[in-house]
Formats: C-alpha cells, sequence, structure tokens
C-alpha cells in the first residue's frame, strides 16, 4: 500500500513538469536572424531557449547584448559570445512569472561594435 501510495505522490507531482504548449517565433533584420522558443508546462512555469544567426557582409561580432520585449515582460544580457556567427540565448526557466501567450508580439533589440538593429519576431505556424 505504502508502494502505491509513494507512487501516485510521485506521478502528481511529476505530471506538473509535462510540457504543455509550444510557441516557436522567428525574425530578423538586415544583419541577424533569429528563432525563439517557448514551452509552458502544466505547472505553469515556462522554458525558453533563443539563437541569433549573425547573417550580415562584415565579420560577425565577438560579443553581443541584446533585449527582448513584450506586452507584458522584458530581457536583455549583454557580453553574449559569438562563435561562428551564432550566439545563444540562456536558457531560462521561470516559474510565476508573466508567461508570454499564444500570438504574441516580441520586439528583438541587438547591439554590438557601436551597431544596433530592431526588429520582431512573429509567432511560426505550428
Amino acid at each position: 500500500m505504502k508502494k502505491l501510495i509513494t507512487i501516485l505522490f510521485a506521478a502528481v507531482l511529476l505530471s506538473g513538469c509535462i510540457e504543455g504548449e509550444q510557441h516557436r517565433y522567428s525574425g530578423n533584420s538586415e544583419s541577424w536572424s533569429m528563432t525563439y522558443k517557448v514551452v509552458e508546462s502544466q505547472s505553469g512555469s515556462q522554458q525558453v531557449e533563443g539563437l541569433l544567426n549573425y547573417i550580415g557582409t562584415e565579420t560577425a561580432p565577438e560579443r553581443i547584448e541584446y533585449s527582448m520585449s513584450t506586452v507584458t515582460q522584458s530581457q536583455s544580457a549583454t557580453g553574449i559570445p559569438v562563435t561562428d556567427g551564432k550566439a545563444t540565448l540562456q536558457n531560462t526557466n521561470c516559474v510565476d512569472c508573466g508567461i508570454i501567450q499564444e500570438h504574441t508580439k516580441i520586439k528583438v533589440e541587438i547591439k554590438w561594435d557601436g551597431t544596433s538593429e530592431t526588429f520582431n519576431l512573429d509567432e511560426e505556424e505550428s
């Protein structure tokens, strides 16, 4: 009986970790293309990951800074390394934060070497 209760308790705890909806976004500017994925769990948290690709004609910068914003939240970072023209945005996990909703517009600004470009990420069709 104890094993059954333990198994049921573990199942209830782990059920909050099951992935819920996924939203994929993409966009580009003259020098950058970006993909961004948001995975919502059934427990109300979300995990995000993003990848920037340098598509400009000059040599890719060594480091960038970025900011992203929606109507309800924003995030930014500086000193992000660019390796082989790619920069990975920190994979973050957020609990009880402003969840990015379906069809949300995301504004992105990338700064590097005295240059700045701004573009929007649009949700991809599933």
